[in-house]
């Protein structure tokens, strides 16, 4: 058995998505047999809270470095967040870089890929593997300040010398290793995707309160629910609902979201919209009710943001068992993915399709039971934490 350090800003017991995948992760590693260590940070990602340096949790070794209590929510204060994470993390990594097998790297945080070199320079034989959740410099130059933009691309030139330093890139979809290996890094490929956060043993039914909180009466119920953020376009969907109104398709689309675009975008809806409902953050305990209570669960992705970032909110909807609508570039994992297992329905700009989808689904129960139970299946087959965990166990016993 392997001694394997994973490094991510964040860690148990955040919440966040990433870090209770990583959390999940290790615990599989250590279930495995495996030694593990964390190096990740001191603080949570929505709390001021500081937490211990040092914690043995279910079997990991967990090893917290300080960092500056700066915003997460501020470019500048992400960026020296950053910096010293890496160089603590780079220290603590040379005063045991003996006892490692190997080392996984996130993506958080931002220009982590940056380690690597001295990485490899500190323990040559040593086996690093980087899991890419998104995409750095790639998601700054796509959408942030025109300082942080010619920040990052003073970056870019480095980032081939940097990949190429690593044993194993790991992706989450097919656009995102297209992008990967457009920088020639020559290390080992492997696609292991997300998993969902509620992974209940059957397909879930409908709480009838919560889906008349969300939904009210309506025959048919679609939820976007998660991040709103500069990679998400709601507009699409909102103009969807306007149509399904127009035509008398007895449909009610809630939109429970957060984000720094969450109410940007929803700034749009007008009193006329009333088949458009709006709830809030949704806790861990309560998410499972939620998620279940829609017949359809709504996924967005900007055109640009393909292979840059995958939608997680997508693992969660297959999972609890509902088909999804997604809207954004056909060439896009989620779009494949969809088309290839039957998963629902892709939005174009005519709606054609997404009209006939929503109406069926309404109108014929039989057909969404099978869309339900369908979805469900494919999850355990394919993406749920133990299909997911099991390949990852298999590229970590190699060499």
């Amino acid at each position: 058995m392997k001694h394997i350090l994973l490094i991510y800003h964040f860690f148990h017991p955040d919440t966040v998505i990433s870090a209770r995948l990583f959390s999940d992760l290790a615990e599989e590693l250590v279930c495995a047999g495996h030694s593990v260590t964390v190096f990740t940070g001191n603080r949570l990602i929505r709390t001021n809270a500081v937490l211990a340096e040092e914690e043995n949790w279910n079997g990991v070794e967990i090893r917290r470095f300080s960092r500056p209590n700066f915003s997460q929510g501020s470019n500048v204060g992400r960026l020296f967040n950053s910096g010293v994470l890496q160089l603590k993390w780079l220290c603590g990594f040379f005063r045991r870089r003996r006892e490692f097998d190997a080392v996984l790297v996130g993506t958080d945080p931002q220009f982590a890929y940056l380690m690597f070199p001295l990485l490899r320079l500190m323990n040559r034989r040593i086996r690093l593997i980087h899991w890419a959740f998104d995409l750095y410099p790639e998601a700054i130059l796509v959408n942030s300040p025109a300082w942080m933009k010619r920040l990052a691309a003073l970056t870019k030139p480095f980032v081939p010398w940097a990949y190429r330093r690593v044993d194993a890139m790991v992706d989450i979809g097919e656009c995102m290793r297209k992008r990967l290996q457009a920088y020639g890094h020559g290390a080992e490929c492997a696609t292991l995707t997300p998993w969902a956060l509620a992974e209940p043993p059957e397909v879930p039914e409908s709480d009838p309160d919560v889906r008349r909180e969300l939904f009210g009466e309506a025959k048919i119920g679609l939820l976007y629910s998660g991040t709103v953020g500069y990679a998400h376009d709601l507009s699409p969907f909102i103009r969807l609902a306007r149509e399904c109104r127009r035509r008398g398709i007895d449909a009610a689309f809630c939109f429970a979201g957060y984000g720094n675009q969450y109410k940007v975008q929803l700034a749009q809806l007008t009193k006329e919209d009333t088949n458009i409902r709006l709830a809030g953050f949704a806790s861990e305990a309560e998410l499972e009710r939620r998620l279940a209570a829609a017949d359809i669960h709504l996924i967005s992705l900007r055109r640009g943001w393909e292979g840059i970032v995958v939608p997680s909110k997508f693992f969660g909807a297959l999972a609890i068992g509902r088909p999804v609508l997604f809207s954004g570039p056909e060439e896009s994992c989620i779009a494949r993915w969809i088309a290839d297992e039957k998963l629902g329905c892709v939005l174009d700009d005519a709606s054609v399709a997404a009209l006939h989808f929503i109406r069926e689904l309404g109108n014929k129960p039989e057909v969404l039971e099978q869309a339900r139970n369908h979805a469900w299946r494919i999850y355990r087959e394919k993406f749920s934490r133990t299909a997911v965990c099991s390949r990852w166990l298999r590229l970590l016993a190699e060499r």
